[in-house]
């Protein structure tokens, strides 16, 4: 018996993955899954839904609330509904199940899915640091080490199941679907562990070099790393170069010009295909990273061709630089306290009214710099309180501080996160008042320090 292909009224691509429960209701009521007394009386169980978060997220002591903190429950409680709802593969199925279960079940299972996201992620998290590229792009390793645990620190399902917290301000490579909550953070290091798995391939100094062919500075400049190492390799594999030190010179430079020139976007993504086959050989590449490494030829046509039309191939193909490593100054940020206790310290230091006892807060609980970097970036403190806590620090802290937060770049850009400003700030704030010959030591550790 031939197979029977199943008729979908609702077709998923249709649906918006940041907003995943609000776009179904719209599609089943647009395709006649829904009436309209159905749809009225979902949104009413919404509504209950959410006076029952309201007086969880109250601890049972008022059913009022701010419209803003309303907002953001609601916000969490649809986010959570859709989070479960995609795990249907058939769309029409997911209406069916709204109808039968409710959304008070349908949120539950939500939670539950999200629970799993949260062990998936947190897992795949630690198995990226444990292979952790090391490189001096602060940006690398404060996104994906620090920015990351900053999260799951942060993160409370029950009231905030969409926020993300932190900015991710070191880019993956290829373009990630508009996502919220659990659900970027998850795609985020799905897309960074296939990133970090292959530049493993070559040694930190290879890439170190190469990286600073791209720019000496390139460690307070947030971009994509596994590009340069991704073109380097492919670049070498094509002009026949031993790839494993990343090493293109000025006459491969000259060969793949000749290898990429009058050639179509087409044309040119089927040349580092070869190329890329190449290196499955040699490295003996799994299909999951080859399926992640073929995704991003596309990319990769676009950037050759327009180096090409532009005469900027040595911007694409980069040719290491080397420089004298100087004398470094290696700064620990500590081990970190755990989430929940964590939590508990921002909860108590936000509530606080007077400075004086935020401090005493601080001086009790914080034991390490990576501590209290996290608290200055989420207890919503002012920069004059900010200020006032990094007085108390010795030169060299306040140095690894700014060293993390790039305050010393011409490229800096400040993160739309709102702590961040004001940590970046109060940081620039307190270099500008040093006195000379502060301000000249301060410069001197801040090049020299590197994070341990």
């Amino acid at each position: 018996m031939n197979n029977i292909e199943i008729v979908k009224k609702i077709n998923r691509e249709f649906l918006k993955s940041e907003d995943y429960f609000q776009s179904l209701l719209e599609e089943g009521f647009r395709v006649n899954l829904l009436k309209t007394n159905e749809v009225e009386s979902i949104q009413t169980d919404c509504l209950l839904l959410l006076a029952r978060q309201t007086e969880k997220y109250n601890g049972s002591e008022s059913s009022s609330i701010k419209i803003e903190a309303a907002s953001q429950l609601l916000s969490s409680i649809l986010f959570t509904l859709g989070v479960y709802l995609k795990t249907y593969e058939n769309p029409d199925l997911a209406i069916e199940d709204i109808k039968k279960e409710g959304i008070f079940n349908i949120y539950t299972k939500g939670l539950k899915q999200i629970d799993k996201l949260k062990i998936t992620s947190k897992l795949l998290h630690k198995s990226i640091l444990r292979k952790l590229v090391k490189t001096d792009n602060v940006f690398y390793k404060s996104t994906i080490e620090d920015g990351i645990n900053g999260f799951f620190k942060l993160y409370y399902p029950e009231f905030g199941a969409h926020e993300i917290h932190i900015t991710a301000d070191y880019p993956v490579h290829q373009k990630m679907e508009p996502l919220k909550g659990i659900e970027f953070i998850n795609k985020y290091l799905e897309w960074i562990y296939y990133e970090n798995l292959f530049c493993s391939f070559f040694s930190s100094e290879d890439i170190h070099n190469l990286l600073s062919g791209y720019d000496k500075n390139y460690s307070d400049i947030p971009f994509n790393i596994y590009e340069r190492v991704l073109l380097s390799a492919l670049g070498c594999e094509l002009v026949g170069k031993d790839y494993r030190h990343l090493e293109i010179d000025e006459s491969s430079l000259e060969k793949l010009f000749i290898i990429f020139n009058k050639k179509t976007k087409i044309q040119i993504q089927d040349i580092l295909k070869s190329g890329l086959e190449g290196l499955r050989r040699d490295l003996n590449l799994n299909e999951s990273l080859m399926r992640y490494l073929n995704n991003s030829l596309n990319q990769l046509a676009v950037l050759i061709e327009n180096s090409i039309i532009n005469n900027t191939l040595d911007r694409v193909f980069v040719v290491p630089r080397y420089y004298d490593n100087l004398n470094k100054l290696i700064v620990s940020f500590g081990i970190k306290m755990d989430d929940e206790k964590y939590r508990k310290i921002i909860d108590e230091i936000r509530q606080c009214r007077h400075f004086s006892d935020k401090k005493n807060i601080i001086k009790l609980e914080v034991n390490s710099l990576g501590d209290l970097e996290d608290v200055l970036i989420d207890a919503d403190l002012t920069e004059d309180e900010i200020l006032r806590i990094l007085d108390e620090l010795n030169l060299g802290e306040v140095a690894a501080l700014a060293k993390r937060n790039s305050i010393t770049s011409i490229d800096y850009e400040p993160s739309s996160r709102s702590g961040n400003n004001i940590l970046a700030e109060a940081l620039d704030t307190y270099k500008a008042i040093l006195s000379t010959q502060e301000l000249e030591k301060f410069t001197k550790l801040i090049e020299v320090i590197v994070i341990g």
